[in-house]
């Protein structure tokens, strides 16, 4: 283990060939906040729609499934969404799952 540039203890990186994300079928996201309509507020990063962005760009590409994991007190009225965002195909919270379709 090592900690990261966060602080947090995470495995080393071992240098195997890496999976790309299109190529995944499931993966399962934390977020700060979310609507129901799919929208996602994340920590300002930008990191989950640099990875999959071409969700959005490539039409033909499917990619994986996007599965929010939030507590439903997380959940706000709307949120507002840019171009860039990428929206999930679900979330999950300890109440229910919300499903969308894209």
């Amino acid at each position: 283990m090592r900690l990261n540039s966060y602080g947090i203890s995470e495995p080393k990186l071992q240098h195997t060939p890496k999976t790309p994300a299109w190529a995944l079928d499931l993966v399962f996201l934390p977020l700060v906040a979310f609507d129901t309509e799919g929208g996602r507020l994340g920590m300002g990063g930008g990191y989950y729609d640099r990875t999959f962005g071409f969700k959005l760009r490539s039409k033909g590409v499917r990619g994986p499934k996007l599965i929010g994991l939030a507590h439903e007190l997380q959940k706000v009225s709307s949120l507002a969404m840019q171009s860039w965002d990428v929206p999930l195909t679900g979330i999950v919270t300890e109440t229910g799952i919300y499903r969308f379709s894209y």
